[in-house]
Formats: C-alpha cells, structure tokens, sequence
C-alpha cells in the first residue's frame, strides 16, 4: 500500500473511531429520570411510592382524570361529555347519537396554586393520581387541561408512566390544539405562494410560559390574550380579542388568517360570537374600502384543542381497551378547593356525582 493512500486510510479509521467515542459519549450524556420520578417509582418509604408491581388491573372500570388549574379547566370535562365524533359500535369517524364518553366516570382535579409549586412537587401531586386514595382510584387517562402546567412537567409524567409502565394514557389539551394547526398548515399550506397566518386567543399566563412559540417554525402567527372584563360580558371580551387579532394582522403584514386556535377555554361557550365578529370585520368598510378582507380568509377554521384532545383521549382507549363501553349515564366528580359555578356547565351540572 502507497504512503499516500495508508495515509487516507488511517484518516478514515480515526475518523471511524472518533464518531465511535462521540457515540458513547452521547449517550453517556443523555439525562437519566429526575430524581423525584426515582423516588416515586422506587423508594417504598416515600409517602409517594407507587408499587408498580401491584398496579390496577381491570383499568377500564377507572375513572378518566382531568387535571386543571382554574375553574375555568372544567369547560375540558363539559367538551368531552358532549363529544360525538365516532360510531361507538364500530371506532369509526361520524356521530352515531351516542356520546363518545357515554358511561365513563370522569374525575377533574384542581391543582391548586400551580404557579407556586416547584416542578418537583407539581410531579408529585399529578402522581397521586395513579394510585389509591383511601376510596378513590386511580385514573386510567390523564387529560392535562391546565395552562400553568407546563409541557416541561408533561412530559415528566409521560416519563414516570412509561418508566414505571403503568399503561395510563396521557394527554395534553394545549398540545392538542397545536399538533391540528401543524396538520391543517402541513397538509394544505406547505408551498410559498400559499401561506396562511394562524391566530392564538389564549390566557395571559399561556403566553408567558411560551405555550405556543412552536408554531413559529411552520407557520406565521398571531397571538392575542384573553382576559375576562370585569365591567362586560364575555361576548364583549371576544369580540376584543378577535378584534385586536384583526388589528395585529394590519399592522404587521401578517398572511390572510386561516386558522385561530381557542386556548383560552371560556371560548368554546362562546364560538358564535367569535364567527360573527369575523364576519363583521371581513365587511367592514371605511371610504367604502374593505379593511380587513384581505387578511381574513373567507373561510377561517375555529381549532378547538379540548375537541382535538377529546379525539385523541377516546381513539387512544378503544386502541388500549380501556374504553368503559357502560350503558349507563356518564359521572363527573370535582375535587377543587372551592366549590365551583355549575351553572355554566350544563351537561356538567347534570351529570355530577359529588
């Protein structure tokens, strides 16, 4: 072998080597569970402990748990107890005048002052709800509603279910309401000439722990807070919140609004308004010139993320069997520090169970 070409090779081995090295050392690198997860997986004397060896059989008889923040979060519960989306004979798409949760019991947590918790302990509260409580069960799916529980902390509990393989399904209302955005521009809005702008009206509080700057990547977007008027009803607040939507897209060149995400729950009570107001401002004129037209789609499609969870929640139990399939009408129970106002939930305040 020529000195040139034994020194090629030589480079090519320690070339070989050295991505060796880098390999192990990679994965050296990558970061084990938290130590609190250990500790709830592993030490029995931790008030914590879940024996994962005596874990529940016969899940399907367990409630679904819905995990919030506010009052505000059981608009979650009242979604999916109105969802009819599939055959509940067949698993396939269409409503067959059956609610989709018909049967299920359906437990909803507040997690009370979640923003002064640490990450450490909000772990640990969530986890209480994968073991017995004195008479309560432990759910069987986790429907995270939330906004101040971050993604960080999901998937610290996506973690301790899978290292622990306690086979409860996870689920994440923001998340949800995202992953649809990313399909509709991903399927329909991928070339340049084609691009749309999508709107999130979501809490204050969601924007602040940066819920949805993902979007980013893929697409134009527009965010816009809402907050309840102490002084208006909340069509007034809508109508300002869409009507601020509309005003950003003016004043920052945005794409035509194709899509607008309902973050903040309270919206879903209140869709009409949020069609209506689109309406108006699609017409609106001034000098007999349209001013909005232009950069509002003539069809704007509403993503409702606790309708996309309610989806994801209900395909992902029939495909673990999991689902409850009871002939009998759906119960809610609430544990919140307060009592909350029922009266806004009708479906809700029907079927509770406390």
């Amino acid at each position: 072998m020529s000195d040139p070409i034994r020194y090629i090779t030589l480079l090519m081995l320690l070339g070989a080597l050295g991505g060796v090295s880098s390999c192990k050392s990679g994965r050296q690198d990558v970061a084990g569970p938290l130590p609190v997860i250990e500790e709830i997986l592993k030490d029995s004397a931790s008030a914590h402990y879940i024996d994962t060896q005596a874990y529940a059989l016969n899940k399907h008889n367990f409630p679904i748990g819905v995990l919030g923040t506010s009052e505000d979060d059981l608009q979650v519960v009242e979604t999916l107890l109105g969802l009819d989306e599939f055959d509940n004979i067949t698993g396939e798409p269409g409503s067959d005048g059956i609610k989709d949760f018909a049967g299920e019991h359906i437990v909803f947590f507040c997690l009370s002052q979640a923003e002064d918790l640490s990450r450490e302990d909000k772990i640990r509260q969530i986890a209480g709800l994968f073991r017995w409580q004195d008479q309560r069960p432990p759910v069987k799916a986790l429907v995270v509603a939330g906004d101040m529980i971050t993604m960080q902390v999901y998937e610290d509990i996506r973690d301790l279910v899978e290292l622990g393989k306690l086979g409860i399904i996870t689920v994440n209302v923001l998340q949800a309401g995202n992953e649809k955005a990313f399909s509709y521009v991903r399927s329909n809005h991928s070339q340049r000439n084609n691009r749309v702008t999508v709107g999130v009206i979501a809490s204050p509080k969601a924007f602040s722990l940066s819920a949805y700057d993902g979007l980013e990547q893929e697409t134009a977007v527009a965010y816009q807070e809402y907050v309840p008027m102490a002084d208006r009803s909340p069509e007034k607040a809508i109508q300002y919140a869409v009507n601020s939507l509309a005003d950003q897209l003016l004043d920052n060149s945005h794409p035509r609004l194709k899509y607008i995400i309902l973050g903040a729950h309270p919206l879903q009570q209140h869709r009409e308004t949020i069609g209506e107001t689109i309406t108006f401002l699609r017409n609106y004129r001034t000098n007999n010139i349209y001013i909005y037209r232009h950069l509002i789609d003539s069809g704007v499609i509403l993503i409702e993320p606790q309708r996309e969870a309610g989806i994801q929640l209900y395909m992902d139990l029939r495909k673990e069997r999991l689902a409850a399939f009871r002939t009998t009408p759906s119960s809610v129970r609430i544990y919140t520090s307060e009592k909350p106002d029922l009266t806004k939930y009708p479906l809700l305040h029907v079927c509770i169970d406390n």
